[in-house]
């Protein structure tokens, strides 16, 4: 049995990720964060020798403390966890994208808005060449790059890029959608923080109105949408200067569903199975078959050893009577 060969090390620390897997999926994230926390404990400080499972347990942390409020801690668990799966797996593996729009995300909550807009607008070039440049997931990396835009002060232009992602958005996917609906919420909130309400409102109306049907969490989204203040400190048009980073919080503050970035709605990724932590089994290398030769070929072969057997035999015995 294959899994009798995998060491004790390896198994516990699989069982230990799938029980965290369970507590996530139960709601239960602080319970799930101190597992992985325990798991991780021994993790190597060089991400070129993590293990499969534990990068996929590094990024399951990074989602965890991002769900729980706690950005700065997930900030050196995102950027491990993104470094391991392009080892593992390459840039353009969905593991990989998937730990790049956390680091991304991570980046923005910090207030390191130039990295994130840097990690964002890889994204776009690497989904733009996988699916094309109107694909879901490009639209909605585009949609995040004109976030951290708005973050950074350049807010006419990242309102303008928002508008013509929703409008692109809703060309291919339809109004009655739930992205192109909290793009729209996101869009209002721009526009509340730059000191235009009423277009604000007007924003907050139209996405109640695509949202007829849709779940009903989209309409607890909108409700809080509309509740919200304007940034106080937000600066439009803020000249380019340097990323000043928030400081650590002294009490964890959990992110709104509204302020999550669209190429990453859920920070906690999928379950994939964990067959890299198999022990392999040996390659069987088959010898190449051996040439056969047909029976044209086989019956012209023994014709000619045939006639040579007569020719020496017929000069054996001329040989033979010449002698005597």
């Amino acid at each position: 049995m294959i899994l009798a060969c995998v060491p004790l090390q390896r198994r516990h620390g699989v069982a230990t990720l799938n029980r965290a897997r369970a507590h996530v999926d139960a709601g239960e994230l602080d319970a799930a964060q101190e597992l992985l926390s325990q798991m991780l404990a021994t993790l190597p400080g060089d991400a070129r020798k993590a293990r499969p499972a534990e990068a996929e347990a590094v990024v399951l942390q990074t989602g965890v403390l991002l769900s729980l409020g706690e950005p700065h801690a997930a900030r050196g668990w995102a950027a491990y966890g993104h470094a391991t799966f392009r080892r593992l797996y390459g840039d353009r593996d969905r593991r990989t994208l998937h730990s790049l729009g956390l680091l991304a995300a991570v980046l923005t909550r910090v207030g390191a808005h130039s990295r994130a807009a840097q990690r964002y607008q890889h994204l776009i070039e690497i989904f733009t060449e996988l699916e094309g440049p109107r694909s879901e997931r490009t639209l909605a990396a585009r949609a995040d790059l004109a976030t951290v835009e708005h973050a950074r002060g350049h807010c006419v232009k990242a309102r303008n890029d928002l508008a013509g992602v929703i409008a692109e958005h809703q060309a291919a996917f339809g109004k009655v959608h739930p992205v192109s609906v909290r793009m729209l919420a996101r869009l209002a909130g721009m526009y509340r923080d730059c000191g235009d309400p009423d277009r604000a409102v007007a924003l907050l109306d139209q996405a109640r109105s695509n949202a007829i049907g849709l779940p009903g969490e989209i309409i607890d989204l909108l409700t809080v949408a509309s509740r919200a203040k304007a940034d106080a400190d937000h600066m439009c048009e803020a000249p380019a200067a340097a990323d000043v980073e928030t400081p650590p919080a002294q009490i964890a503050v959990r992110e709104a569903p509204i302020a999550r970035p669209f190429s990453t709605v859920s920070y906690l990724p999928e379950h994939p199975r964990l067959v890299a932590w198999e022990v392999p089994r040996p390659e069987r290398v088959e010898k190449p078959a051996a040439k056969r030769m047909s029976p044209a070929t086989m019956a012209l072969v023994a014709a000619i050893i045939g006639i040579v057997a007569v020719t020496v035999l017929f000069v054996i015995v001329i040989s033979t009577v010449s002698g005597g």
